[in-house]
């Protein structure tokens, strides 16, 4: 049974249910890191965050607990495909992360961070520029701007 001071959570730590179910951080951080896996356009950003310390080998998602009042905060690192919109990218990261954990732990989701760490292209693709370059590199092109 919880503490007078504890949340109940349906499924985890109601009155009756014969004990309390407490959800492994690393557990957390795989589903967080499946989800951030099945959105186009996004990765994360392991090796960087690793190369910084942050997250526990967790591949780019930081992950804090409060078991007590059911309660998860996570921090995602993420990479984001050259030439889509960051912020609509940022909010899907959000919205599918804080979605999954409620489902799937039964924890409540206070805040989900995104942290946008660089933008990557595919394999073997060049960056696309929205100019003509024969035209910017023309000899007219300068006499043009005057």
């Amino acid at each position: 049974m919880p503490d007078s001071d504890e949340k109940i959570i349906p499924g985890i730590n109601q009155p009756g249910a014969g004990g309390v179910i407490h959800v492994s951080e690393d557990v957390i951080v795989e589903l967080a890191r499946k989800t951030i896996e099945g959105i186009p356009n996004i990765k994360t950003a392991a090796k960087l965050a690793s190369k910084f310390g942050l997250g526990r080998r967790s591949g780019g998602i930081r992950v804090s607990v409060d078991h007590a009042q059911g309660v998860i905060s996570i921090d995602a690192y993420i990479l984001v495909k050259y030439g889509q919109r960051i912020p609509d990218l940022a909010w899907d990261v959000q919205e599918k992360i804080k979605d999954n954990l409620e489902r799937y732990t039964g924890y409540e989701v206070q805040a989900v961070n995104v942290n946008v760490q660089g933008i990557y292209t595919t394999p073997g693709g060049d960056l696309q520029l929205d100019m003509d370059t024969d035209e910017i590199f023309s000899p007219d092109y300068n006499d043009e701007a005057d």
